[in-house]
């Protein structure tokens, strides 16, 4: 039997998540006092202990759930809460399953989470990148516009990120051509997850992706911060290739799609 509250106090949430900040990333980041405004964070207690935590990020649509701790927990959670009609789910693989009662999934895929060893990471010349300022925004929202291949669609940017965390970008002449930013960047929390990777499709094959990347995560060890991930398709061998090349390496797998409740 299981209690399930809101939770709207940063600490017992941190203590839960932060046992293994690789898998809890992106929660564990939601608790930083820019993001925290967004987040509703539940938790279901067994005999006074707190067991499981759900996560509603509501600063981008649709809501992001995601969930960790015991599976018949999390199931409880679910059970109980007012879950939005339609959502983007970004689950550990052991709840794939319990999601689907819940919600019917688009299109959904298996990730990798990815964590960095930083006596791996290794500089390479980042002179061609730059650091994407606020103002760019829409530079950025239509470089994305680009993305229109299969598992391309950039799904969790919204403007606010650039000014929350750090984007880094190729240029030529005025035209930007690649680029890869953050979904969480919380020195508060030390941790951040890379994300929006992406290189416009007639400049694919020259490092570009790479280099923007490794200036992203320069820039989180510069800045003292412990945890860094990101997420990868497990079908997208090449890009997996090059995060194993900067330093990252393989350590859970996740399920990640949009979904709407079922009736």
């Amino acid at each position: 039997m299981f209690e399930i509250f809101p939770l709207t106090i940063p600490a017992p949430i941190r203590a839960f998540l932060g046992d293994d900040p690789a898998l809890t990333a992106y929660a564990l980041g939601d608790l930083d006092p820019d993001l925290w405004p967004d987040s509703e964070f539940i938790g279901a207690f067994h005999a006074d202990e707190l067991v499981a935590v759900m996560l509603l990020y509501h600063g981008l649509h649709p809501t992001i759930i995601t969930a960790f701790g015991e599976a018949d927990g999390v199931r409880a959670i679910f059970e109980a809460a007012s879950l939005p009609e339609e959502m983007y789910c970004l689950l550990p693989e052991q709840f794939g399953d319990l999601i689907t009662d819940y919600y019917a999934l688009h299109d959904p895929h298996h990730e990798w989470r990815m964590v960095l060893d930083p006596g791996q990471f290794a500089t390479p010349d980042l002179s061609v990148t730059k650091r994407i300022e606020p103002d760019q925004a829409g530079i950025l929202a239509a470089l994305y516009q680009q993305a229109t291949g299969p598992g391309e669609a950039i799904a969790a940017f919204s403007p606010a990120q650039i000014a929350q965390g750090r984007f880094y970008g190729v240029w030529i002449g005025d035209d930007l051509v690649a680029t890869a930013g953050t979904h969480i960047w919380s020195p508060a929390e030390s941790v951040v997850a890379i994300g929006n990777v992406f290189t416009r499709p007639d400049q694919r094959g020259q490092g570009y992706a790479t280099v923007c990347t490794a200036a992203v995560v320069r820039d989180a060890l510069d800045t003292a911060i412990k945890t860094v991930v990101l997420n990868v398709r497990q079908d997208n061998a090449p890009a997996i290739h090059v995060y194993e090349k900067l330093g990252f390496r393989r350590y859970h797998s996740f399920v990640e799609g949009p979904g709407l409740i079922r009736a």
